[in-house]
Formats: structure tokens, sequence, C-alpha cells
């Protein structure tokens, strides 16, 4: 029984008439001004007036059901478009990515987690005819918003073992489902992905992952619920805006830190438990986005406002009010057990 109905969901799937034509849009200077460039034959992208060669490059992403011109796209692309530092490069894989007939869950499965790992790849082998053509791989940047963060590693693992390390990758809140857990079935974006991987972590537990699997991690107001402040509390209807808020924060918060890049401070703790008991701040801190310490490694916490501009410079080192009155607990309660143990120390 088992056997048909996977049979019955391939043919169905099968049958899906979807166009898949992944490529690569290079920007210049705004959102509507860009050349789109195949993955089967990138190298005209080096003689493009969009590519300076002597700018770094980003690349970035988007994940399942995210589209070319989204809210979240949108505003990672004009973040980096804005600075003028940058060559800006949007890897676009819109069809590939779509649900199809079979609903959220069923595509999500059986259609766009499998494109995910191929268009990875095939962005390795875009990546690799590009870097024999003369292009400077030593100064690219891949980035990918959830499944996207997965399509991001695929590419560098496929990269490295053509010999082709990738100097970094950034995973935003990368995709759990099917990645972690009793059903997981694939390996995403990991730390040998690149020479350095950092992941910011916005909705853990939700869409988002929990494991810390980057070079660096970093935790925003990490909570049990893996909520953000300022999203709205509650259900709602599956991918909608208000459903997305803590997993498109992590795309927030780096667009922010395109224009104030001191903004996001992050302070080192092996745990939350550990971060939270800290009594003074940390001297061991990274920066969220840009200009973050590729030497580091570890975990990383901090706070942000509920409403942008989210960024609190240092004292987003401290907990939230919230987590602040969950630490007094614990001291409290440590105080309490150090009063209760006291009698029944020392002495002869």
């Amino acid at each position: 029984m088992c056997t048909r109905i996977t049979w019955t969901l391939l043919f169905l799937v099968g049958l899906l008439d979807i166009n898949q034509s992944a490529s690569i849009r290079c920007y210049q200077g705004s959102m509507s001004s860009y050349t789109s460039f195949p993955l089967d034959d990138p190298t005209p992208l080096l003689n493009s007036s969009c590519l300076d060669p002597s700018l770094p490059t980003v690349l970035y992403t988007f994940g399942y059901r995210g589209k070319s011109n989204g809210p979240a796209t949108t505003a990672m692309l004009n973040g980096y478009i804005a600075t003028k530092k940058r060559n800006v490069l949007l890897l676009d894989w819109e069809e590939e990515a779509k649900s199809g007939i079979l609903g959220i869950a069923l595509s999500y499965a059986m259609f766009a987690l499998p494109n995910c790992k191929r268009i990875g790849q095939e962005l390795g082998g875009a990546i690799q005819k590009l870097d024999q053509a003369g292009f400077q791989t030593d100064k690219l940047h891949l980035i990918g918003h959830s499944l996207g963060a997965h399509l991001m590693g695929y590419t560098g693992r496929w990269s490295r073992e053509q010999g082709i390390t990738i100097p970094r990758i950034t995973g935003l809140d990368p995709a759990r489902a099917l990645f972690e857990g009793l059903f997981s079935i694939q390996s995403g974006l990991d730390r040998t992905c690149a020479k350095f991987v950092d992941i910011v972590h916005t909705n853990p537990g939700n869409y988002g992952s929990t494991k810390s699997t980057g070079s660096v991690d970093i935790w925003p107001n990490y909570s049990s619920d893996g909520m953000q402040p300022g999203c709205p509390v509650g259900k709602y209807e599956m991918f909608s805006m208000d459903d997305l808020c803590s997993h498109n924060r992590a795309v927030m918060y780096v667009v922010e830190s395109l224009s104030d890049g001191t903004s996001f401070p992050a302070a080192a703790a092996e745990s939350y438990s550990e971060w939270i008991a800290l009594e003074d701040p940390t001297n061991d801190t990274i920066y969220l986005g840009d200009l973050v310490n590729i030497r580091a490694r570890g975990n990383y916490y901090l706070s942000t406002k509920a409403q942008s501009p989210f960024g609190m410079g240092m004292e987003g080192l401290e907990p939230n009010n919230q987590t602040r009155t969950r630490r007094q607990s614990v001291f409290q309660l440590n105080n309490l057990l150090n009063i209760i143990r006291k009698p029944f120390s020392g002495g002869s």
C-alpha cells in the first residue's frame, strides 16, 4: 500500500507542468535594472556592465515559496544595492521553489526539497565555470534564507568537492522541516560548507533550525517559543506575513546592519542559560552582519527592539526584559539553595 501511494505521488509530481528555469540575476543600481544569466552558461556575466571586478560579490537566494520580488528578497537586495560596495546577485529559483497541486507540505517534501539540492549543485557548477573564466571566487559571499540557506550549503559542499572553497556562507534562519528531528532526511548547511559559516536563528523550533551547525550561530531574542518580539502571537494562515514574521526577522536584522554595522553586537555563551546567568557582560562579542569576526566560533546571543530600528547597540548584549525577569528568578533560586545548603556545609 505504501509503495503504491509513493508511486502515485511521484506520478502526480511528474504531471506538474513547471518550467524549471533557475538563473542568476545581476543588479545594476536598482531592483528594476538587472540582467539574467542561465546556470549552465553563466560566463557572459563576467563581461556584463553590472559586474565590477574590483568589488566583492554577494549572491543571495530565498527559500520555499519565495519570490524574486518578494518583500524579504527586495529588502535584502535593496540593502546591498544601497551600499554600493558589492556586486549584487540573486539566484532566482522561484519556479522550482513554489508549491504545486500537492499542497504546501507535500510540495515541500517531494518538489522543493529535491530541487533545492539539485539547484544548489547546479549553482556550484556555475561558480566553477565562472572561476575557470577568471571570476574572483575568493571574494564571494553566499547568503540564503530558510530553504535557500540549505541550497547555499549544497552549493558550498559541492564546490568544495571540486576544489573550490567558498569563503563565507550566511544562513538566515535555515529551514528546520526534514533537516532535523525524527523525520530528518537531509543534511543541510553546516560549518563544513565554507571557510566560514555564520547562521542567524530567529524562529527556532518553528520554521527555523534549533541546532548550532555553523562556525558561528547567532541567536537574537532566544526564547522557548522561538518568536521574535513585536511579531504577532496566534495562529495565522501558513506562509502569511504574520506567520512568517519571526522567520523573516533574520533578513530584517541583516538588512538593518548594512546601514549600521555595529547595531547588533552579540555576546558569546555556551548556551542560552549561560548567557542569562551572566552577571556582567562578556568581552567576547561579535557583530551580526557583514562586520562579523570570521575568526569567531560558537554561540552568540543578543536582544533587539520589538520594532524597527531593531538594533540596540551595546544594550543588546543584555537579555531583554522578559529574560531579565527569568534571570532574576534563577538568581533567587540559587540564593535560596545556597541558604538551605549553608548549615550543612563544612564543620566537623
